[in-house]
């Protein structure tokens, strides 16, 4: 499940469900975006083969972000660079939110483990909406 959140016909971010992957890996982001997110789903005993990438340089004018929840559930308030309200989503274990463009707050609804994703380095670049 990947449902779309849009302003307009702006794509703001992506909540990704684990319910219905398919066997394989499968490429959820476009592959110009600084984040780059694949959903793999395996059996037992499937090996992935050693490697590296190449170091090459990357510039990017925009910060992406993904919270994947392991435990527990948020309510992600979903805005634009604007903090133009959009809506707002529950995220629960086992779900991922892509922050393709815009902002977004949250509130802990249970008790809650999450990891966060995004492009670096890290500066303190944050603007509050």
């Amino acid at each position: 499940m990947i449902k779309e959140i849009k302003l307009k016909n702006k794509l703001l971010a992506l909540l990704i469900g684990v319910s219905d992957v398919n066997e394989g890996t499968h490429p959820i982001t476009d592959s110009k975006y600084a984040l780059q997110l694949l959903m793999m789903k395996r059996k037992t005993g499937h090996v992935f083969a050693k490697h590296t990438h190449k170091i090459i340089p990357r510039t990017v004018p925009t910060m992406q972000e993904a919270i994947v929840i392991t435990k527990g559930k948020l309510l992600v308030t979903v805005c634009d660079r604007d903090g133009t309200y959009v809506g707002k989503y529950e995220v629960s274990a086992g779900q991922c939110l892509f922050v393709v463009e815009g902002g977004f707050g949250i509130d802990v609804l249970e008790d809650v483990c999450f990891y966060e994703f995004k492009n670096g380095p890290h500066e303190d670049d944050k603007v509050l909406l």
